[in-house]
């Protein structure tokens, strides 16, 4: 009996909590009660958890001059001797596509 309640619980929770979901998105969406359409809510909680948005954002924000700057500097480090203050933000041309390894204070580039 008691895993007869359980369940019942657990069934009367999730249903709960998906008309609850189910309730904000639509006001979200600026829709009355009942208006919006389960594909639509199916849609809308498999982007909530669909991860591809973000990879293609980062792939973007790595694309940008600012981390092209960031790479550049790093690179322009040649061991780690040049303060971050002193060092110059390399132009376009400058940034070169090397792999840098920090260990502690030293940098060194390939």
């Amino acid at each position: 009996m008691s895993l007869r309640k359980t369940l019942g619980i657990l069934i009367f929770s999730t249903q709960a909590v998906v008309a609850f979901d189910y309730n904000m998105q639509s006001r979200k969406s600026g829709l009355g009660p009942g208006e919006l359409s389960m594909s639509d809510y199916a849609a809308i909680v498999q982007s909530r958890y669909d991860t591809k948005p973000d990879r293609r954002v980062a792939a973007e924000q790595q694309e940008t001059g600012i981390w092209q700057k960031v790479t550049g500097l790093g690179a322009r480090l040649s061991g780690g001797q040049e303060d971050l203050a002193q060092a110059e933000v390399p132009t376009q041309e400058e940034v070169s596509s090397g792999i840098c390894i920090r260990r502690g204070t030293a940098l060194n580039c390939q």
